[in-house]
């Protein structure tokens, strides 16, 4: 899968900040939130410029694959069904003092990783975790300046074919892909991760997070 359009569910500051570098790199990219799309006018038009705002029921058409950015307090919110069929990219955080949905209490409760919790609620979608751990305002730091740091960032899923999609789309971005041994194992890169905002090259990453070279 040669990644050259995305979507992006969520047009806050990590939303918007990944729609800017995604840009820069040549990449088309389409960015919803709660909000319409002529409501967002005013705010991609001082955020990200390139970005083109579409419904979100229609953030998944005609896309390579969609980035998850919306709070998972929210997630209540966006229905599956309009990202079925898609490779959905889990760049949500749990956070101590977020409410979420009862489904996703749940499912921690029951030992699940937050990913693996929204995979099964997303489950038409070959879900990834990645672009998570690291801050919206390092994500759109110059070009030069993230490839001079090797900067590496994670990929974990259970679906080997979505993972290499996804860790193409971090290459296009200047970052180093990591690719972890599953899904689970993205709970690594989670706040009380080892790997949470630290700037790590890629061997620094493996090691941290048990990946294989």
């Amino acid at each position: 899968m040669d990644i050259k359009h995305f979507g992006i569910l969520g047009a806050g500051r990590a939303g918007t900040a990944l729609a800017r570098v995604a840009a820069a790199q040549g990449l088309e990219v389409q960015i919803a939130s709660t909000r319409t799309p002529s409501a967002m006018k005013y705010h991609l038009a001082q955020y990200a410029t390139k970005a083109r705002a579409v419904s979100a029921e229609d953030v998944a058409q005609g896309v390579d694959l969609v980035v998850l950015m919306v709070p998972q307090e929210e997630l209540e919110d966006v229905d599956p069904k309009t990202l079925a069929g898609t490779v959905l990219v889990d760049a949500t955080n749990r956070w101590e003092d977020e409410p979420l949905p009862q489904w996703f209490e749940h499912g921690l409760e029951s030992g699940l990783t937050s990913s693996e919790v929204i995979a099964a609620r997303f489950a038409g979608c070959r879900v990834v975790k990645a672009l998570n751990h690291i801050s919206h305002w390092d994500l759109d730091a110059d070009k030069a300046s993230r490839r001079s740091a090797q900067r590496a960032l994670g990929i974990a899923s259970d679906d080997a074919e979505a993972a290499e999609a996804v860790a193409q789309l971090v290459r296009k971005l200047g970052f180093a892909p990591v690719i972890l041994k599953n899904l689970a194992a993205g709970r690594m890169l989670e706040p009380q991760g080892p790997v949470f905002n630290e700037v790590l090259d890629a061997e620094s990453l493996r090691r941290l997070v048990g990946a294989d070279g």
